[in-house]
């Protein structure tokens, strides 16, 4: 993945960046220590060396481990540049994950999920930097067809960008909709490099999701990625990647970021087209007689 031109996000930062090169080939110990802090940044900066190796299911060892590997001494170097990078960040989501566990009744409202809709959003809005969005509307836009995949959750989300994007790009479809991933192999098979693959995978990631985006990548075509953090393994297949925050207080992952990144990404399309406008409109009139218009007493048209 390209480095972003300035360093302005929270994977921009020098231990992060380190950790995002040198996580694939770690032993398995230290790569959880690189993958729990590369999801959770912010709590990491918090966690003392015990409570680190404990979420991370290894040792206080493998941690100090990670950190000479990192050139930063041992874990207290490793804790305070964490510390430096991200002391103006606050985790809402860890904070509500806390208080959620200090309820007796373990009640979960709307506030709570609103509360961390936003702390996602945000987060979002301050992972991904403005160069990296532009090139995915780039690749998008000059496409000869998109093929958008994902699967789990994120089947949904890849027929929602297929939908959305139809109108007004060449031709875009989610290859993952139906009949499962042998299915989804066949229509990928004609993929140029001329064309683009936008993959969708929140964790537990894909298999299938990780071996169709290598094939895409090996026939040249331009992988685009829509994922969690540079922990995903989709970052080492993928020209262009988004992080979408995926933290919930209860639910395994949230699709709140995920949601926001494809329209933003819709949107970026329809601003580059110059039909978009009259596609939008075409688009409306054609469905308007299957549509209930308040004070309108014409019947619609059968």
């Amino acid at each position: 993945m390209p480095p972003p031109s300035k360093n302005t996000t929270v994977y921009a930062a020098p231990v992060m960046r380190k950790l995002a090169e040198i996580v694939a080939d770690l032993q398995p110990s230290l790569r959880k220590v690189a993958d729990f802090i590369l999801r959770h940044p912010l709590k990491a900066a918090t966690l003392t060396i015990e409570e680190m190796a404990q979420a991370t299911a290894t040792s206080p060892a493998a941690v100090n481990r990670l950190a000479k590997a990192l050139n930063l001494g041992g874990y207290t170097g490793m804790k305070a540049e964490l510390v430096a990078t991200l002391q103006q960040m606050v985790s809402p989501v860890d904070k509500l994950r806390n208080e959620l566990a200090h309820r007796p009744s373990g009640a979960f409202g709307l506030h709570e999920q609103i509360e961390g809709a936003i702390s996602n959003l945000g987060t979002a809005g301050t992972n991904n930097h403005p160069d990296t969005f532009e090139a995915f509307v780039s690749c998008l836009t000059q496409a000869r067809k998109i093929y958008i995949l994902g699967f789990g959750n994120s089947v949904y989300m890849a027929g929602l960008a297929a939908s959305t994007l139809m109108p007004f790009c060449a031709d875009a479809s989610a290859i993952s909709m139906e009949g499962g991933n042998e299915n989804a192999a066949y229509r990928l098979a004609a993929i140029t490099d001329q064309d683009v693959l936008l993959a969708i995978s929140l964790p537990r990631y894909s298999l299938d999701t990780l071996q169709l985006s290598r094939f895409a990548h090996e026939r040249g075509a331009k992988v685009l990625a829509i994922t969690d953090s540079p922990a995903s393994p989709l970052t080492g297949i993928a020209r262009h990647v988004l992080f979408a925050p995926a933290d919930h207080a209860v639910l395994t992952s949230s699709n709140i970021a995920v949601l926001a990144l494809i329209e933003g990404l819709v949107a970026g399309v329809m601003a580059r087209n110059k039909e978009a406008v009259k596609l939008a409109t075409e688009l409306t009139e054609s469905v308007m007689s299957y549509l209930h218009i308040p004070g309108n007493s014409k019947p619609a048209k059968k």
